[in-house]
C-alpha cells in the first residue's frame, strides 16, 4: 500500500517547489527504510478535513497544529520533529505567536484592546485561539473583555478579516506571519504586533501508529532529510533553517493552556 506524506500547515502556493522538494526527499528516505509513501497536497485547509486526514491510515507523515494532537490526534500518531524557524524558534524548536491589530485603530498593547473583536481561525488553533486567550489572560479575568471572537479557517483569513475591518485582533502562526509578509504584503500592511502568545512547541510532524518502521527509524529518518545541505535552498525559501527532534511529551505543556484560554475565550 502506498500512503501519503504531507506538509500541510505550511504549503503556500509561492512555496509550493520548496515543500515539493522535501516530501519528495522524505518520500524516498521512508521508501529506504520499508515504507512505501509519495508526496500528498490535501486539497482541502478545511480543520475537519485534515483531521480526517491526519487519524487515516493512509497518511504515513503529516504536520499538524499541537492542539489538535494534543486533543484527539495522540491515538492516531506519534511525533518525532518540529521544523525549527529562522529568527523564530529557539533551539529547542519552541516559538511565540505574533499578536496583531490594525495600526489604525491605536492599541499598542494588549490592555488595550478591549471592546475589540478577535478572530480566530478555529477553536482547536493552538496558535489561532489558544495563544490569543492565554495572552489575554495575563491582562484581564473577564471573559467579557473583548467581545466573542468570529472563526475565518485560516491564518490568511484571519489577516484579511482584519484587513477588510470584519474583526480587530487576532493571534497568528509566526511562520505563517513571516511566510505571508513575504509573499502576500497586503495581508499584513498596516497591522501592528502588539503582544506575543505563550511559547509553546511549534507544529509537529508526526507517524501514523500503524507503520513498518520504528518511531526512531523515523525520526532519524526526517531529521537526516530535512538537514540535508542540497535542501537548503528550500529550507531557506520556506523560512526554516533546520529540524528540531520532538516527542510526545514535549507537547503535555498545552493542556494547562488550554484551560487558561477557555477562561477569557470560552469554546
Amino acid at each position: 500500500m502506498t500512503r501519503s506524506i504531507s506538509l500541510p500547515m505550511y504549503d503556500f502556493p509561492e512555496v509550493h517547489a520548496s515543500s515539493m522538494a522535501l516530501l519528495e526527499a522524505l518520500s524516498v528516505a521512508f521508501a529506504a527504510v520499508g515504507e512505501d509513501a509519495q508526496p500528498s497536497f490535501p486539497e482541502s485547509s478545511v480543520h475537519e478535513h485534515l483531521m480526517t486526514m491526519w487519524k487515516d491510515d493512509n497518511t504515513l507523515l503529516s504536520q499538524s497544529c499541537g492542539l489538535p494532537f494534543v486533543e484527539a490526534l495522540h491515538d492516531y500518531v506519534d511525533v518525532v520533529a518540529t521544523l525549527k524557524w529562522a529568527g523564530i524558534s529557539d533551539d529547542r524548536g519552541w516559538y511565540r505567536t505574533v499578536i496583531v491589530v490594525r495600526e489604525a485603530q491605536g492599541a499598542a498593547t494588549l490592555g488595550e484592546v478591549g471592546g475589540l473583536q478577535p478572530v480566530i481561525t478555529n477553536p482547536q488553533s493552538l496558535s489561532g485561539w489558544c495563544s490569543l486567550g492565554v495572552a489575554l489572560s495575563e491582562v484581564t479575568t473577564d471573559p467579557q473583555f473583548v467581545q466573542p471572537y468570529v472563526e475565518s479557517g485560516g491564518h490568511a483569513k484571519s489577516l484579511q478579516m482584519l484587513q477588510d475591518k470584519r474583526a480587530d485582533i487576532a493571534s497568528i502562526d509566526p511562520g505563517t506571519f513571516q511566510l505571508l509578509s513575504r509573499h502576500r504584503p497586503t495581508l499584513t500592511r498596516g497591522l501592528r504586533i502588539i503582544g506575543h502568545g505563550p511559547l509553546v512547541p511549534a507544529t509537529p510532524l508526526h507517524v501514523s501508529k500503524i507503520r513498518n518502521v520504528s518511531l526512531e527509524q523515523a525520526r532519524e529518518s526526517v531529521l537526516e532529510v530535512i538537514s540535508r545541505p542540497e535542501l537548503a535552498g528550500a529550507r531557506a525559501d520556506i523560512g526554516i533553517d533546520g529540524v528540531v527532534p520532538m516527542s510526545n511529551e514535549d507537547y503535555s505543556a498545552i493542556a494547562p493552556l488550554v484551560e487558561r484560554a477557555h477562561a477569557i475565550l470560552p469554546r
